[in-house]
């Protein structure tokens, strides 16, 4: 008689469509569209590079939370995605960590080629979470050498033109 273990005792590779189907409805994972990649179950499988997982370990993220498994190798491939998920449950790391690993295959912002950043802008809809989106961007991207400016309401233009100025990879706005 064979007995089946549980998909967190099995190695990736050994996961079947079972497996697959229990995790999602373990952690509440549903999607729609076509070609999405089966989600990760640990930051091992998040195909993140080695700074960056240092990154993560060192902000004390143990384990993904269910909106970075299901997100972020989609991230990853650069797809479009609406991701839902509560107040507090991952949602701004599960876009930044992707986005930080497209920027680090990108040339440094310097001097000689500011005109070409910033390399990415994350709008928000209000200044408190724009905030939150810096100091979790800033978290990891410290790491890496990537530099974050925000820019929300109550600066002067000159000021916040003097930020955008000073070779940075990310905005954050309001």
């Amino acid at each position: 008689m064979r007995v089946d273990r549980h998909w967190s005792e099995k190695k990736l590779e050994e996961m079947i469509e079972r497996d697959w189907r229990i995790f999602k409805e373990d952690f509440n994972i549903s999607y729609k569209g076509s070609k999405i990649p089966r989600p990760m179950r640990s930051w091992i499988e998040s195909k993140l590079g080695p700074e960056l997982l240092r990154a993560v370990e060192k902000a004390g993220y143990k384990t993904p939370s269910p909106i970075q498994m299901a997100t972020i190798l989609l991230g990853l491939q650069q797809r479009d995605m609406i991701g839902v998920a509560e107040t507090g449950s991952g949602k701004i790391a599960a876009f930044v960590l992707p986005m930080l690993t497209y920027i680090t295959r990108l040339p440094p912002i310097t001097e000689e080629n500011e005109a070409e950043g910033p390399y990415a802008v994350v709008m928000s809809p209000t200044s408190e979470l724009a905030q939150q989106i810096e100091d979790e961007t800033v978290k990891f991207a410290h790491y890496l050498g990537i530099k974050v400016v925000s820019i929300v309401g109550g600066q002067s233009i000159e000021e916040q033109g003097i930020k955008i100025r000073q070779e940075c990879e990310v905005v954050i706005a309001k």
